[in-house]
């Protein structure tokens, strides 16, 4: 997708307060790229959310493990990826369900929800030794 200069990577311990350090990295592009206050503003609560729910539904706030986001652009499209470090087999069938019955008033589910109504793209994947949400944004 993009060249090998249009990427940043991240990662850090399971604590919320680590939240912003993906929120400046992505401010950091908002500047490269120009990217306009309400398109910025969909994919900073979409970050948000999908960090804060690596870090407490995912790795469940053990600060022994990891949240890894990385960053990739050109100048039209932003593609984030989050990881976590669980070690449980996540079903992605058992996330859908999940975000189908998805109530905006929720405690569960209302991230996700959030994140694929400002993203124009969502994707929940399990891998070895963790699970991962990609999200893009078109930015033209």
């Amino acid at each position: 997708m993009a060249k090998k200069e249009n990427r940043i990577t991240i990662s850090f311990r399971s604590d919320l307060k680590y939240t912003e350090l993906g929120v400046l990295v992505l401010g950091f592009i908002r500047k490269l790229l120009g990217i306009n206050d309400e398109v910025f503003f969909k994919i900073e609560i979409s970050l948000r959310e999908a960090v804060n729910n690596a870090i407490v539904h995912g790795n469940g706030r053990d600060l022994n493990k990891r949240v890894h986001a990385d960053f990739v652009w050109e100048r039209s499209l932003l593609r984030i990826h989050v990881r976590d470090e669980n070690n449980r087999q996540v079903r992605v069938q058992d996330v859908e369900d999940k975000i189908q019955s998805c109530n905006l008033l929720s405690f569960n589910g209302r991230g996700i929800t959030i994140i694929r109504s400002y993203m124009d793209s969502f994707e929940f994947r399990c891998l070895p030794g963790g699970s991962e949400v990609i999200m893009e944004k078109k930015l033209t």
